[in-house]
């Protein structure tokens, strides 16, 4: 949904499930009750969109702890091996 209309492009929708997934629980709550009064198709896209986001997230921070586990064993293996033979 990202329109370009002379300048950046910008998906609006994406902004809103970015602020929602970084917000308290209870101000995520809050905002969605009263969404869900107005417009409750709205929120249950959001809520989709928002269940959608935290499975990527974690996905993506599962990679960065393999990452970073492979990446501390390097290192602490190469600080073993460093002196090796001198």
């Amino acid at each position: 949904m990202m329109k370009k209309d002379k300048g950046i492009p910008f998906d609006g929708f994406g902004s809103v499930l970015e602020m929602l997934h970084g917000a308290d629980a209870n101000f995520r709550e809050k905002i969605l009750n009263n969404l869900r009064r107005r417009d409750p198709d709205l929120v249950r896209r959001l809520e989709s969109g928002l269940r959608h986001t935290a499975a990527s997230y974690e996905s993506r921070d599962s990679s960065r702890q393999d990452n970073s586990r492979a990446l501390l064993e390097r290192s602490q293996r190469n600080a073993f091996t460093r002196n090796y033979g001198q």
